[in-house]
């Protein structure tokens, strides 16, 4: 059984006080850039366990820039 951290960050204040970015925005955070569509990938399934931190504010979701800096660690 593989256990993967939430979508959301557990406590939402944390990824609030950060940098935060939109979907379209984090993409270009990534090394050679990737597509808007492999962050929400990232962010709903993960990759090898760890999902993307997101959060969302009405309609939009949003993560941060020390969430995808957390997430490329986690993924190396």
């Amino acid at each position: 059984m593989v256990t993967t951290q939430a979508t959301k960050t557990d406590d939402p204040l944390t990824l609030m006080t950060e940098d935060v970015v939109g979907m379209a925005k984090a993409a270009k955070l990534f090394p050679g850039g990737v597509s808007v569509a492999s962050i929400y990938r990232w962010a709903d399934r993960g990759v090898k366990g760890v999902k993307l931190e997101t959060i969302r504010y009405g309609s939009k979701r949003q993560t941060s820039v020390q969430a995808v800096h957390r997430f490329l660690k986690r993924t190396q």
